[in-house]
């Protein structure tokens, strides 16, 4: 009786792999299936191969089982019943070598069905939507391209400043898509990949990232080389995406403490991450960025971070953080000058203005971060200073200036910060209750105070302000975010069209979808 229900089962799942085997993938991509049907047809394969896989053990060992029983060879052939010698054998005996026979021919035929479901899946490609863009994978799953992107548009009113009777008043009102990216990476092996980005906003369309990568081992740690135009790793809020930051703008020690090419370099940059994912450092060479003049030399600037969690249990954590970089200004470059906005992206005559430094030589410049996350809870602080030298023939003069920031954050809705204990960044939030499933998503509150002087001596023109923002945050799902934050800010410029002590207050919002 086992026997006939053993090969009854064996031939159901035959049939059933003959009828998945019957839609192979090139038909399935040549028709208008979609990457649902796709998936659940790799998904059936995929529980046929582990009935079978189940079917075959259970096979085997009742082999095992009769040829002991049987007194067979476990390596030689078993003659069908018929063929067998004449000497007198008990009956069972006889039925057990029959059974064996039988599971011989149905583990062979179940081995070949498992080979033939094997080959079909290795041979489809498919698209995963699991992170919002779509990214298609190789059948061997080496080759990968990702269409990714964020979009960012923002409203911004300002108030209450006294200048607010000429043409370029700082009382203005607006709406800007800040952000319009779409980003093309992937692998073209295991350890090759590639990126590039381009941002729409500004009425014009401009190359972000743009570089090759490879993947090394250097002992237990993993090492990743970048070559070509990318963002730097510099400052826990500047190092960490605009999708991810607790407020609209970065802080003054990301905006301000920069090099003069700004936050994209165009060289050699790597990381080394630690084997056990809570601590890396960076470096990088870069000379110049896409889209530089192409008629001098480019400004060589040297760049390097390192964060390190030396406690952390689930997502609680403490991070520390310090980076630094040094500029080789090349004797085409004339000036240095600063201009950083106190209350956001969209008014630039609120601003925070320097000193200009002529014909300048090199710059020098620092900065530390501390940072806790603690359940619902998280804070940090940073610190940034830099210096700039001028040619000794210019005059030898020097501008120094500094920046810092403190913030905190709580998740009124129980969510966790997230944060990457491999790189040292913040990351967006896993929603407990997204809107789409009948919850009310995540709420956020968040509070931040910084300062930038540019006052480096009685005598230079150089101007400081502060600004103090309360900011609330609405995740509705883990791709989109609504933000509104409130800014007042106090700005003292000693040059420039809004000279002297100012104040007011800024009310930004921004709807923000990632994919």
């Amino acid at each position: 009786m086992s026997r006939h229900i053993t090969s009854g089962r064996t031939a159901m799942l035959s049939a059933a792999a003959l009828g998945l085997l019957a839609m192979p993938a090139s038909n399935v991509l040549a028709s208008d299936a979609t990457s649902a049907e796709l998936a659940e047809l790799v998904e059936r394969q995929s529980e046929m191969l582990e009935r079978q896989a189940q079917q075959l053990e259970a096979l085997q060992a009742r082999l095992v089982q009769l040829e002991s029983r049987a007194g067979i060879d476990e390596a030689a052939p078993v003659q069908p019943a018929s063929f067998q010698s004449s000497a007198p054998t008990a009956p069972t005996m006889a039925s057990d070598r029959a059974a064996v026979v039988e599971d011989r021919a149905a583990i062979e035929e179940l081995q070949s069905q498992v080979a033939l479901l094997e080959a079909a899946q290795t041979d489809q490609s498919r698209i995963d939507w699991s992170d919002g863009g779509p990214e298609f994978i190789s059948a061997d799953g080496t080759r990968r391209l990702a269409i990714g992107g964020r979009l960012q548009y923002d409203a911004s009113t300002t108030n209450g400043s006294r200048f607010d009777d000429s043409s370029d008043e700082r009382n203005i009102s607006g709406t800007e898509a800040r952000r319009l990216r779409l980003d093309f990476s992937g692998q073209l092996s295991e350890r090759i990949g590639y990126k590039i980005g381009y941002d729409l906003a500004g009425n014009d369309a401009s190359v972000r990232d743009a570089y090759i990568s490879g993947l090394f081992n250097w002992g237990d740690e993993d090492v990743v080389l970048y070559v070509g135009n990318k963002y730097d790793d510099r400052s826990l809020d500047g190092a960490t995406s605009s999708n991810n930051t607790w407020f609209m703008e970065r802080n003054f020690v990301s905006s301000a403490i920069t090099p003069d090419r700004g936050s994209y370099g165009l060289g050699v940059k790597g990381k080394v991450y630690g084997d056990s994912r809570d601590w890396h450092a960076s470096f990088a060479v870069t000379n110049g960025r896409l889209g530089a003049d192409t008629d001098h030399s480019d400004t060589t600037t040297y760049m390097t971070r390192a964060h390190w969690n030396p406690w952390h249990r689930g997502t609680d954590m403490v991070h520390l953080g310090g980076w630094g970089f040094y500029e080789d200004f090349d004797p085409s470059d004339d000036a240095v000058f600063k201009n950083i906005d106190a209350a956001g992206h969209f008014n630039d005559n609120v601003t925070i203005r320097s000193r200009r430094i002529s014909d300048p030589d090199s710059s020098n410049a620092y900065g530390v971060e501390l940072a806790t996350s603690l359940g619902s809870f998280a804070a940090a602080a940073e610190y940034g200073q830099r210096e700039v030298d001028q040619r000794d023939s210019s005059g030898g003069d020097s501008m120094s200036y500094d920046a810092w920031s403190v913030q905190a954050s709580y998740f009124l809705t129980g969510e966790y910060h997230g944060y990457s204990r491999k790189s040292g960044v913040w990351r967006l939030p896993e929603i407990n209750d997204p809107v789409a499933s009948g919850g009310m998503g995540a709420f956020q509150l968040a509070a931040r105070y910084q300062e930038l002087d540019f006052y480096d001596a009685p005598d230079y023109p150089g101007g400081d302000g502060n600004s103090t923002t309360l900011g609330l945050n609405w995740y509705p799902n883990d791709w989109s975010r609504v933000m509104l934050d409130y800014t007042l800010w106090d700005t003292n410029n000693r040059s420039g069209d809004f000279e002297g002590p100012d104040d007011g207050n800024t009310v930004s919002a921004r709807l923000q979808v990632v994919f």
